[in-house]
């Protein structure tokens, strides 16, 4: 079992289950009349990762039972698969049996290149509210379903009337146009300019899916890509350490 999942909480603490406690699981996955056995191996917000050597009998999009045994109980959760490659599936990780685990961050953000259009601004009293001429152009860094962290170039302007609890009306440009309202939770001056964290206030019902599936297909790129480097990793240190 990994260092991890030894170190997790189990049942019955303050806190709830943390999601460690899945880790290095044996994980049943069933559809129709078939049944996989195999491990999880990763536990993530939206996603979960089970390496099983049937993998290629499930497709993506297949709806599937998913049966974990862990030390603290089983867990039985309703899914589908979203993601596969040599080895193992992705599956969603329910909103059901996400609420059962502790995470450091309620809903995990992921790194993006994407840009974004500033409309308008209200003050942290909400009474002023200016709307600029032309838009601003600034760069989102990462996103989660609840905000996300943007930067904007050196503007002596919005230095001064952007500020902590500030209400920004924007539009996000993530290859469809969210249109929002968000508000300033954090700011810090860095090389790029000013870095900004802020929560959403207002989303369009009819955008909230689509900005889902954005963050989900992005925190299953990135967890391949992070995967496939630390494979890469330990392939060559165990190369140089055969060769000492």
């Amino acid at each position: 079992m990994s260092t991890r999942a030894k170190e997790g909480k189990y049942y019955g603490g303050k806190e709830g289950y943390d999601a460690d406690v899945m880790l290095e699981s044996k994980a049943m996955l069933s559809k129709e009349d078939y049944v996989a056995t195999g491990v999880l191996t990763y536990a993530l917000g939206d996603i979960i990762e089970v390496e099983l050597t049937e993998y290629d009998k499930f497709a993506l999009g297949d709806k599937c039972k998913m049966t974990v045994y862990t030390k603290s109980g089983l867990f039985v959760m309703e899914t589908a698969v979203v993601a596969k490659e040599q080895g193992s599936v992705i599956v969603l990780n329910p909103p059901e049996n996400r609420k059962k685990f502790t995470e450091k961050r309620e809903f995990p953000r992921v790194d993006v290149k994407n840009e974004g259009l500033l409309f308008a601004l209200q003050d942290k009293n909400r009474r002023d509210k200016h709307r600029f001429d032309d838009p601003i152009r600034f760069a989102i860094r990462n996103i989660s379903v609840n905000g996300l962290g943007f930067t904007i170039p050196e503007n002596t302007m919005l230095e001064k009337v952007i500020q902590k609890q500030s209400r920004l009306e924007v539009e996000l440009i993530l290859g469809f146009l969210v249109p929002c309202t968000m508000e300033i939770v954090r700011q810090e001056k860095t090389n790029e300019g000013w870095y900004y964290g802020a929560s959403f206030v207002r989303i369009p019902d009819a955008k909230t899916n689509a900005l889902r599936g954005f963050i989900l297909k992005n925190q299953i790129e990135t967890y391949f890509v992070q995967k496939r480097e630390n494979e890469t990793k330990k392939a060559l240190e165990k190369k140089s350490a055969a060769n000492q």
